[in-house]
């Protein structure tokens, strides 16, 4: 039981990491500043020993993201569950991919889930400038 304790404390630590981030983001009068970051992008791997990374999908429109990527939105400590939103994991073209080496940037949606964290062994922080990366301007090929 411990170690399942361990993300609930790892998750805790991530949401401070990542409400610190987005609440010391200080204004200029006269200098124009990309904004800072506010995800801590991340994966989790699940209990059951095969070390998969949890993935999920959510459909919107007439489109499916499918997707290991997530923000931490919520967290309830006491029942050791949280919301996560889904991050749509995107190539230089700006399509979707599950390929981690062919990631260029990992785009915010609006798609949630409840996940119970006793359920993951482990979590993979990822790096916040992946999140909403500007793709390049070249001609989109999907």
């Amino acid at each position: 039981m411990e170690k399942k304790m361990n993300i609930c404390s790892a998750m805790e630590k991530l949401l401070m990491e990542q409400n610190y981030m987005s609440e010391n983001e200080k204004e200029f009068q006269f200098i124009h500043m990309p904004p800072k970051p506010d995800t801590i992008p991340f994966m989790l791997f699940g209990d059951n020993g095969c070390g998969q990374a949890f993935t999920t999908f959510c459909i919107t429109g007439e489109e499916c993201i499918k997707t290991s990527f997530f923000r931490l939105e919520k967290l309830n400590l006491k029942g050791c569950c949280a919301v996560l939103s889904l991050l749509k994991a995107v190539d230089m073209d700006g399509c979707q991919v599950e390929d981690c080496d062919k990631i260029y940037s990992l785009i915010k949606t609006k798609c949630c889930v409840v996940v119970d964290l006793r359920c993951f062994c482990a979590i993979s922080p990822l790096s916040p400038i992946l999140v909403n990366r500007p793709l390049p301007i070249i001609e989109p090929k999907c």
